[in-house]
């Protein structure tokens, strides 16, 4: 009988939080209509060890290295490729799901015209939610392209999944390409939210689903942000932008290149390191020019499957607001400290949850 779930769940030195997680994937009351895929990427901490090991008790688990690190996005796509069910779950080990989640998510998923969903998302520790925090989605976009915060009460039957988890129909995922192979890691979840608007579908939260992430809780409150991140989200939300807009939406590439050119010299100034320009702007646009044969493939590929307009998405979900306005807040507050760390050429994944 083939399974009807299938999770993939990518992994990279992820072993502290392989027994909870593994023991909430067996506690679920559907576990035998699913298959797990536990996909590693090159871990160096002993995880794919033990991922493989415990893989080989399982009936229905199997252990897929991919021989480099692909990222989050490039991991479930590897995995996606050689599931069997009819819906895939991405996951990271940093997470728990209580008992119930799969069957919660299954059961509306079963019952609903959508093809995507995702289910209410708390810390790893807490047990109530909070509206407006990571996990629950963003109703829109901003002037410049970011996604906005939801407001205390702010009906989110319609929303971009941001630091969620998809649970998706196998058959959507392979027909808009998966997640793109280029972005490693950061804005993967809101690019794919895109194109799922884009090909005429929506994106459902399920609140009877609940999982437990520690990345719903790891938002940083000093201050701190690193090189490696800079780069990543300033450059990915670039490339989300030229490849999702159909032509009005493009004139968000301008407003946006702005956006971080302030926040680089702003951000060298506080920190008094001036290197964090060229990290933070010239070498995003730089890996953006690099990848323009991309986008234009990319481009492509949309267009095949386009149902709607930059004018629909628009007047859905385009918010006069600030997106950013809580980080700046607390930028200004708190003294910047830039992390130095691995760039582009030889670049490694963060561990999961970031």
């Amino acid at each position: 009988m083939e399974p009807i779930v299938t999770l993939v769940v990518v992994s990279y030195d992820c072993k502290q939080w392989f027994a909870r997680f593994f023991e909430s994937i067996k506690a679920q009351t559907i576990f035998d209509r699913c298959e797990v895929l536990m996909v590693d990427n090159s871990s160096k901490d002993g995880s794919a060890e033990i991922c493989e090991q415990e893989m080989k008790s399982w009936k229905n688990g199997r252990f897929l290295p991919t021989g480099g690190n692909l990222g989050f996005g490039g991991g479930c796509n590897f995995g996606a490729r050689q599931a069997k069910g009819k819906y895939l779950y991405f996951l990271n080990p940093d997470s728990w799901l209580e008992r119930d989640c799969l069957e919660a998510l299954l059961r509306h998923a079963e019952a609903s015209s959508a093809k995507v969903f995702t289910a209410a998302e708390l810390g790893y520790g807490e047990e109530s939610f909070v509206p407006g925090s990571q996990g629950w989605g963003a109703p829109g976009f901003d002037i410049f392209g970011c996604t906005t915060r939801p407001s205390p009460g702010e009906n989110l039957d319609e929303f971009f999944a941001i630091g969620s988890f998809f649970f998706i129909q196998r058959e959507l995922f392979q027909k808009i390409d998966g997640f793109d192979r280029e972005f490693f890691v950061y804005g993967e979840e809101m690019d794919l939210s895109w194109r799922i608007r884009i090909a005429g579908e929506s994106i459902e939260l399920v609140r009877a689903a609940r999982v437990h992430h520690a990345a719903a809780t790891s938002t940083d409150k000093t201050g701190r942000t690193s090189e490696f991140r800079r780069f990543y989200a300033n450059r990915n939300q670039i490339l989300i932008i030229a490849k999702n807009s159909q032509g009005p939406l493009l004139l968000l590439t301008i407003s946006h290149v702005a956006l971080i050119a302030v926040e680089a010299v702003a951000g060298a100034l506080l920190a008094r390191n001036f290197s964090f320009i060229r990290i933070s702007l010239f070498k995003p646009l730089a890996d953006c020019w690099r990848l323009r044969h991309h986008v234009l493939e990319q481009r492509r590929m949309i267009r095949s499957y386009r149902q709607r307009s930059d004018w629909w998405i628009t007047r859905r979900y385009f918010r006069f607001t600030f997106g950013h306005w809580g980080d700046i807040k607390r930028f200004l507050k708190l003294k910047i400290v830039i992390d130095k760390s691995k760039l582009p050429a030889d670049a490694t994944q963060p561990s999961a949850g970031n």
